[in-house]
């Protein structure tokens, strides 16, 4: 980019995550509220910069609330702001976060943790672009793009009274779901060498890169953290290897389990390969159970069973 802001870099080999990028280069240049969802780790703030730096406000910082944890004064008091004596404490005035995005991006992430009586408020700025300060009565302008994000179903909260469905419907206008890392496994190779060679910059330390085999292991895994967790494990991993090549020995008991090695003439990089490790783990996850491995690979248990047969994985592996 010309204007100097840092670019946000996304790694998409997958289809999944194509369609992602591709979602967020249609909204990026309107001012369309974006609601981005995903489990825990996928990169939901990731993405919402992606989309703040790709489009015409980018020349102005995006502001960022976390709501998770906020008591409701406090979170009322920071993105709307509040006037001097609106409450105990409140001994001076101050701009929210909406008057101070003026012009720019606000990022509200865990927009599921707002208290409902706050959500009014909300909905309100969205719907008239003015903010008012807690204990004030003067609106001000608000031109603000908002992005939020969350992790939980906010369909089901409005379903428990928890969530107001007009404000679901504001907020849902060009939704983005993050796909889990589990569903797009085309990006682990890539992502832990990036994150093995951030790390190694960060921490000063010298790497030797990562065999196929311990690729191999990674690709395999279910990453319920997904990619902040894949991140960890990378840096763990570096640290541990001391400079050499990071091998099997060098990632969580957790990832290794399950592991079977090539067998003979078979590469780590094989797609026969991939497979047999994708299936052996899947069994010693699920305590060999035929039924739940098949649950969690998405295939019937008789397709599961032939699989094991034809490829010769076995409990004793």
């Amino acid at each position: 980019m010309s204007d100097g802001k840092p670019l946000v870099r996304i790694i998409a080999n997958s289809r999944a995550m194509q369609r992602v990028l591709d979602l967020c280069r249609r909204v990026a240049p309107t001012r369309a509220t974006t609601l981005v969802t995903g489990e825990t780790g996928t990169g939901k703030e990731v993405i919402a910069r992606y989309i703040h730096y790709h489009s015409p406000r980018r020349d102005k910082p995006m502001l960022v609330f976390n709501c998770h944890g906020v008591p409701q004064t406090l979170l009322e008091s920071e993105l709307f702001g509040h006037e001097r004596g609106a409450f105990t404490g409140a001994v001076h005035a101050r701009s929210g976060l909406f008057e101070r995005a003026h012009g720019s991006s606000l990022l509200i992430d865990e927009v599921g943790e707002i208290p409902l009586a706050a959500q009014a408020k909300l909905l309100r700025i969205l719907q008239e672009r003015r903010s008012t300060r807690l204990g004030g009565t003067a609106a001000h302008e608000c031109d603000v793009r908002v992005i939020a994000t969350t992790q939980r179903d906010l369909r089901a909260l409005v379903g428990r009274g928890q969530f107001r469905e007009d404000l679901f419907y504001r907020l849902n206008v060009f939704p983005i779901h993050m796909p889990p890392l589990r569903e797009r496994r085309e990006d682990i190779a890539p992502l832990a060498i990036h994150f093995l060679e951030s790390s190694a910059r960060h921490n000063r330390c010298r790497q030797s890169g990562i065999t196929d085999q311990a690729l191999a292991l990674l690709i395999s895994y279910r990453w319920e953290g997904n990619v902040r967790q894949l991140q960890s494990v990378m840096e763990r991993a570096l640290l541990l290897s001391g400079g050499e090549p990071i091998t099997e020995r060098h990632l969580p008991p957790e990832i290794v389990g399950g592991f079977v090695p090539p067998q003979a003439g078979e590469t780590a990089t094989s797609l026969t390969y991939a497979q047999r490790l994708l299936l052996a783990r899947a069994l010693h996850e699920n305590g060999w159970s035929f039924a739940r491995a098949a649950a969690q690979l998405g295939i019937s248990v008789h397709v599961l069973r032939q699989m094991t047969a034809r490829l010769q994985i076995r409990r004793a592996d």
